[in-house]
């Protein structure tokens, strides 16, 4: 089985849905089970497993646009606003856990490990 061009060596059960995998270039790594069987292939395909990731969601997005009967103009713009939510969604988690306005707020001190988060 192969996932893009890496052909996978071995799969190994981890803990409650992921799978860790080896693959041939002795790289491995920690992937949900499901996402694991849809997105490997018994033949060898392209690029690496994020490409492989990207495709697998890109293509069903599409498809969940095209369903809609939404044109292209919708694809990108849905696809800038979805990087601006998780964007967002970041930056509230950076201000609730270390009590500042955003990433780019962080204390110093507290990146270089000299004090703790309020």
């Amino acid at each position: 089985m192969f996932i893009g061009s890496k052909e996978i060596k071995a799969t190994f059960e981890d803990k409650d849905s992921l799978i860790k995998v080896e693959l041939d270039d002795d790289s491995s790594t920690l992937i949900h089970k499901e996402l694991l069987a849809l997105i490997q292939t018994e033949e060898k395909g392209n690029g690496n497993i994020t490409d492989c990731v990207n495709h697998y969601f890109a293509r069903k997005f599409l498809a969940e646009l095209a369903y809609y009967d939404l044109g292209f103009y919708f694809s990108g713009h849905i696809g800038m606003a979805l990087g601006t939510l998780a964007h967002n969604l970041r930056e509230e988690l950076f201000r609730k856990t270390f009590k500042c306005t955003g990433a780019d707020d962080i204390r110093l001190k507290l990146l270089l490990g000299l004090d703790k988060p309020e």
